[in-house]
């Protein structure tokens, strides 16, 4: 695999560990009402989603 590739990699794989750190929070702490729960999840599912295309891209790219 090359370097590029790696690198690539593990910038999602951070990204993804910062979603984790958010939604820990999340979990602990008391918001005040149901609307920003749910901002705050969709905004999580829009990040993992461009995180998920991202990784796509990447694997399409080794297996070319």
């Amino acid at each position: 695999m090359k370097e590029t590739t790696r690198a690539h990699i593990r910038k999602q794989s951070s990204l993804i560990e910062d979603i984790v750190g958010v939604l820990q929070v999340l979990a602990e702490t008391n918001l005040s009402g149901k609307e920003a729960i749910q901002q705050r999840l969709t905004q999580l599912g829009t990040r993992l989603d461009t995180i998920s295309d991202t990784l796509r891209e990447i694997e399409a790219g080794v297996d070319a």
